[in-house]
């Protein structure tokens, strides 16, 4: 709400709010924090938020501490998707990647934290779980587990029609399935702690876009069924 800057802005959003009817849930600010990810002005802007939910919760988005990533990792996961469609370089797609970036601390639905930090507060993450989940299930099917204290990799059958998937910031040390996950685009696997992954565990992803296996300091060779696959971006 915080972007609302006229009268009839907040006439219209109280209105909204009067007329808002979901079901009740054991968090009822949930609700509440929906309203504003449906006051977003456009879709990209919405997926672009969802895709922050894939980092576990509290988890700090900079160069601020080892574990996490810069802003401009994150713009470059959106532009790799083609969320960001008004430039055709990743340099220029940085500027529209920041105003977005801005609108979100503006609207509190991403925290900042130090100059060149964000930071996905726990309750945001939730909320933005809970409408992949409730509300945009078809469009986004995500999985995630980021942070879980998971030592195994999950079950291949649980996440086979997942189009985005997050396990990253585990302690799962092999790879062995070989998943066939048609609609997989997006496949976060950074920070575990993997020795081993299966030649095979590709082979059945045709789609994937974005590959992130950043810090997993173990792992010393790459699968051969890697080469087969036509991502936009490996990290």
């Amino acid at each position: 709400m915080a972007c609302k800057t006229t009268l009839e802005d907040w006439k219209y959003a109280i209105e909204m709010l009067k007329r808002f009817a979901l079901p009740k849930l054991e968090n009822e600010v949930f609700p509440l924090l929906k309203f504003s990810y449906d006051n977003l002005p456009d879709a990209t802007m919405k997926c672009c938020l969802l895709y922050c939910y894939l980092h576990p919760e509290d988890y700090c988005i900079p160069k601020k501490r080892d574990y996490c990533i810069p802003k401009k990792r994150l713009v470059e996961y959106w532009f790799c998707e083609g969320l960001l469609n008004k430039f055709d370089r990743i340099s220029e797609a940085q500027m529209q990647g920041g105003d977005i970036i801005s609108s979100f601390l503006n609207a509190c639905l991403l925290e900042r934290d130090g100059e060149d930090c964000v930071k996905v507060l726990d309750v945001i993450c939730d909320m933005g779980l809970w409408i992949t989940r409730e509300f945009e299930a078809t469009e986004y099917n995500f999985f995630v587990k980021a942070g879980a204290q998971l030592f195994e990799e999950p079950d291949a059958k649980e996440w086979e029609s997942a189009k985005r998937m997050s396990v990253m910031k585990n302690k799962i040390k092999v790879l062995k399935e070989t998943p066939k996950c048609p609609n997989l685009r997006i496949l976060f696997l950074s920070e575990n702690e993997f020795q081993v992954i299966s030649d095979g565990f590709f082979q059945f992803i045709p789609h994937l876009t974005v590959l992130d296996l950043s810090r997993n300091k173990e792992l010393r060779a790459l699968p051969e069924g890697i080469s087969q696959i036509g991502f936009s971006r490996m990290f």
